[in-house]
């Protein structure tokens, strides 16, 4: 298939199978797993996805059910996902950190029928709130530690057990997944994407097959990804980050989706992988920044003299490097000295020498920052948008990064400023509006145009600035 604008006619179980018939043998995930990586291809993928969906019609959910999942980012929580909406079911992340009360309101609002589980610690929360949630008939869970008791109560399921149900409902009916997958449409919902808003219990954002492959079609325009990267999974799966990789990302272009062991191993699992992009909040490059400065400060002085050296050669090369202007025969030749010598030994030990691109978004980033990034061979750059758009509307393009702004709108993506100054957006991956909140649904799509909530403006090389939010401008 050539034209990747095809994709969009595919739900993403849709596209799963596809991927399985052009590369089934490659790898799709990987997992570390008591300390060493195992490997999933786009093969054993399908095959669970086809376990869980067919377990699941098994144990009684059904198209339109939504299914929740709570939990650290592991394969399951995929399997579960893209297993639901083979269905036409709709599944619904909540972050492993929600406390139990909130976890009975957001799974009441959402009209969840099953739950998947990662381990006991989620488990035990919803046994707390039982007696609130009683249409959940299901939890699905992962990790069996701590789970003996519970074994005989059928509220609660083994994930292994439910891909034994599938498994013995594909050999009795081969064809039943191909036909459940055939049913979906692009244009269907198939995700909650739960955002906080500014007060009151979050809202439901409904997103379609189609936001979320349009997103990773039109990000892979502006910076090329291969079916050959590697992307770690460390952003928390209910965030639109993470769903953004993979469910769009990962789909539209094949890229391998690696899972850290924990958490907390996630920065010492990222040296293992060496990905080739990475998308993180601010204190996540501050955090890998001071990593490095104590690198230097450990190191041997010889070390410390050349990279204090080299580094403000790499400070003056940043410079042409985000503007993109020509850079003089001088200045570049140092700069590859200082990249041979000091920078790539450096960012090899932080696991980021194949990184060809950084992101981040969320909030400000100094411009020091960026410029250090930039001076150590590392290409940062800034993004904005949010959940409602599958959460990149602007990007900074190579050669045209500008710390003072947030890019210029992705490909198929229309911005406005308001009368008001409102950053408004017009993309095919805007949402569908909130889950049961049609009045709110109709204030973010006013007129048919993505409303925001910031203040900004476009300067005079289109590029989107970032002010505030518009209550606060509009109070001043």
């Amino acid at each position: 298939m050539q034209d990747t604008n095809e994709l969009l006619n595919f739900t993403i179980p849709q596209l799963l199978r596809w991927r399985v018939r052009e590369t089934g043998n490659k790898v799709a995930l990987r997992e570390k797993d008591f300390g060493y990586w195992v490997n999933y291809t786009w093969n054993d993928y399908y095959r669970r996805v086809r376990e869980v969906a067919l377990g699941l019609e098994k144990v009684g959910v059904k198209k339109g059910d939504k299914v929740a999942l709570i939990g650290d980012n592991i394969p399951e929580l995929l399997f579960m996902a893209i297993g639901a909406q083979s269905l036409g079911a709709i599944s619904a992340g909540i972050y492993q950190t929600t406390l139990p009360d909130e976890i009975a309101q957001l799974i009441n609002y959402m009209d969840v029928t099953a739950v998947f589980c990662d381990d006991q610690e989620q488990v035990d929360k919803l046994v707390e709130i039982r007696d609130q949630i009683p249409q959940v008939h299901k939890v699905i869970y992962e990790d069996p530690r701590g789970m003996r008791d519970y074994r005989s109560d059928d509220w609660y399921i083994f994930i292994e057990d439910l891909y034994e149900m599938g498994a013995a409902a594909q050999a009795e009916n081969p064809e039943r997944l191909d036909a459940l997958i055939d049913q979906g449409r692009p244009d269907d919902v198939c995700h909650f994407c739960l955002t906080s808003g500014t007060t009151g219990l979050s809202k439901g954002s409904m997103i379609t097959h189609k936001n979320y492959i349009n997103m990773g079609i039109q990000i892979s325009k502006v910076d090329k990804l291969e079916d050959t990267d590697e992307y770690l999974s460390f952003l928390p799966f209910a965030w639109i980050g993470e769903q953004m990789n993979s469910f769009g990302v990962a789909m539209a272009t094949g890229i391998t989706i690696n899972f850290p062991e924990s958490v907390e191993t996630s920065m010492e699992d990222l040296k293992e992988i060496g990905p080739h992009f990475m998308f993180g909040a601010p204190r996540i490059y501050e955090t890998i920044r001071s990593q490095i400065w104590l690198k230097i400060d450990e190191s041997y002085w010889l070390n410390r003299l050349l990279y204090g050296k080299f580094i403000k050669v790499g400070e003056q090369a940043a410079r042409y490097r985000m503007s993109g202007e020509p850079m003089p025969a001088s200045l570049r030749f140092m700069t590859w000295l200082g990249k041979i010598m000091v920078m790539d030994p450096l960012i090899n030990q932080i696991g980021l020498r194949r990184l060809r691109r950084a992101y981040t978004g969320g909030a400000a980033l100094g411009p020091e920052l960026f410029t250090f990034y930039q001076a150590i061979g590392v290409n940062l750059k800034q993004i904005y948008g949010q959940t409602e758009i599958v959460g990149i509307a602007y990007m900074h393009r190579d050669g045209d990064v500008r710390p003072d702004t947030v890019g210029i709108p992705l490909p198929e993506t229309e911005c406005k400023i308001s009368e008001e100054g409102e950053i408004l957006s017009r993309s095919p991956s805007v949402c569908a509006g909130y889950y049961k909140m049609d009045d709110k649904s109709e204030e973010l799509l006013e007129g048919g145009w993505l409303h925001s909530g910031d203040a900004g403006y476009l300067d005079e090389n289109g590029h989107l600035v970032v002010i505030d939010r518009v209550a606060d401008v509009l109070s001043l």
